[in-house]
């Protein structure tokens, strides 16, 4: 986008409100942004961003309740197949130590 797209007035409202956004201010910095707020176009352009800022945020939190439901399938998905490959190990510790020679073989180096 080109300067000629956004209004000084835009850009200012725009870095005013990051910069309260961020925190606190330097006394220097609130002075400076307290006056240029005083300006009633600077407000309203101080307010849009608000208020477009606020339709973001709703928008963001409407959006994000519904991907709780596949977090929780995954999350089952995952404890299952924990489960399943505990029950494999244990499984094959049980039959390694049973006695079951033909189950493991030997390897040629370790008799000699």
């Amino acid at each position: 986008m080109s300067r000629s797209d956004h209004p000084p007035t835009e850009e200012a409202a725009a870095l005013w409100f990051a910069k309260s956004r961020r925190g606190v201010m330097a006394l220097e910095e609130r002075a400076a942004f307290d006056a240029w707020r005083r300006e009633p176009a600077n407000a309203a352009a101080l307010a849009e961003m608000e208020h477009a800022w606020n339709l973001l945020d709703g928008a963001e939190s409407s959006i994000a309740q519904p991907a709780a439901a596949p977090v929780r399938r995954q999350r089952m998905a995952r404890s299952a197949l924990l489960a399943v490959m505990c029950a494999v190990f244990i499984g094959i510790g049980v039959i390694s130590y049973s006695g079951n020679h033909e189950f493991w073989t030997t390897l040629d180096w370790v008799e000699r």
